[in-house]
């Protein structure tokens, strides 16, 4: 076998797997978690005092995240996924104190924050 046809077929697999990867992490967090709706949907909620809807869609959430936050972690520097669950957190807190406004600005920061990650390439 000619060493340009190992380079293309070796070439090849490499974007295959790229490919693969980037689309099983696409399907995975935009369909199954829904992080940035279900995030959406908790502001809303604050906004008009419905905190046991608020409580409730954040525990539906954090039950997807568990069950998929390995394959982010993967993919992604120590310091955006901490501040990702950093914001999780605080968004658990803001709920559970009925605070609108924390509620509000902490689920934002973490759409923001989830917006850049989920993309092929995240900005700094």
């Amino acid at each position: 076998m000619r060493s340009g046809t190992v380079t293309l077929a070796l070439l090849g697999l490499v974007l295959f797997w790229f490919g693969a990867y980037f689309l099983g992490q696409r399907a995975i967090f935009t369909s199954e978690i829904a992080m940035e709706s279900r995030l959406a949907g908790i502001v809303r909620y604050a906004e008009t005092n419905q905190w046991e809807q608020a409580e409730e869609s954040f525990n539906r959430l954090m039950a997807e995240w568990e069950k998929r936050k390995y394959y982010l972690a993967l993919n992604y520097a120590e310091a955006d996924y901490s501040l990702l669950v950093e914001y999780l957190t605080r968004t658990r807190v803001a709920i559970e104190a009925q605070d609108a406004a924390e509620t509000i600005s902490q689920a934002r920061s973490a759409i923001v924050l989830w917006r850049n990650i989920t993309k092929v390439i995240p900005e700094p």
